[in-house]
């Protein structure tokens, strides 16, 4: 089997699609900035590369032996840090790809990267290197997709549901299992190389709706406390906390920015690979029985 070099199999998105691969027979190769982090994840399944996307002499090294490249790159919470990240240390990517004759690449981008939406640094930058991709000459699949399920349990603490902003923007919540069974299945076979495709989840819901329902499964006795976007702006503006800062922007573009803005058509992922089909509600179910153990 090929053998897959992972460009940020250690976060909340990464780990889902490198475990599929793994499962899938895919050696897999982990890039990271820190080898003992990642071994706590996996363990002795994978092998390691040490180095940072702003290095490429890392990258490149990373790369000898490998057939294939995932990339799945989060800057923030800073403006320069998005840059330095997902724009230039994907462009760095794309460089050492070509030095070292990788076969195919296959990135996650987000559904709204577009030029309707790149005032956002965190569309922007994804645009510039969607971009960067399609002009490298590499050959590659883009991945768009929606917002995840996995955002849901991200909003507890304190024994409440913390909800930013109005909670109406509708989404077609995506399971991370779903979307690594899509990567796995663009190394697999050749059907999305070239393209650009935005992914959807099976149903639209509002994020409050989406919340509640997440909740009434897996933690029913917490109730949603939601922030009213000017407060949360307050609150950001007076605290020292970058990462604050960011996420509250965060919640205001998407506030604003749900799936009916999107520019690109969910139907041609549909037609290659099936709508994705994880509800929120069976969703939350799994994540009681396995995170839970309930």
């Amino acid at each position: 089997m090929p053998k897959i070099l992972a460009v940020g199999g250690t976060g909340m998105l990464g780990r889902p699609v490198v475990v599929t691969l793994l499962n899938e027979g895919f050696p897999v190769r982990v890039f990271t900035t820190d080898i003992n982090r990642a071994q706590r994840h996996f363990g002795d399944r994978v092998e390691y590369a040490s180095g940072d996307v702003g290095d490429v002499d890392s990258l490149r090294r990373a790369m000898e032996g490998c057939d294939f490249v995932y990339v799945n790159l989060k800057g923030g919470p800073t403006k320069a840090d998005y840059i330095r990240v997902e724009e230039t240390g994907a462009k760095n990517v794309y460089a050492a790809a070509k030095e070292t004759g990788i076969k195919k690449l296959v990135q996650i981008s987000e559904a709204r990267a577009d030029e309707k939406h790149a005032f956002f640094i965190v569309e922007k930058v994804k645009v510039e290197s969607e971009k960067a991709l399609k002009s490298s000459g590499l050959n590659h699949a883009i991945l768009k997709p929606t917002w995840f399920c996995e955002s849901l349990p991200l909003t507890l603490g304190n024994g409440k549901a913390a909800l930013v902003g109005s909670g109406k923007s509708s989404f077609h919540f995506l399971s991370s299992a779903d979307y690594a069974a899509i990567v796995s299945e663009c190394f697999k076979t050749d059907k999305a190389d070239g393209k650009s495709l935005v992914i959807f989840g099976p149903e639209s819901m509002t994020l409050r709706d989406a919340l509640a329902k997440f909740l009434s499964i897996a933690y029913p006795d917490v109730k949603i406390s939601r922030i009213p976007l000017f407060m949360a702006k307050i609150a950001a503006a007076f605290s020292f906390n970058k990462q604050l800062r960011s996420i509250v922007n965060l919640m205001a573009f998407f506030d604003k920015n749900d799936d009916s803005g999107i520019v690109g058509n969910p139907a041609e992922a549909d037609s290659l690979f099936g709508r994705s089909p994880t509800t929120v509600e069976e969703y939350a179910r799994m994540y009681r029985k396995i995170v839970k153990g309930e």
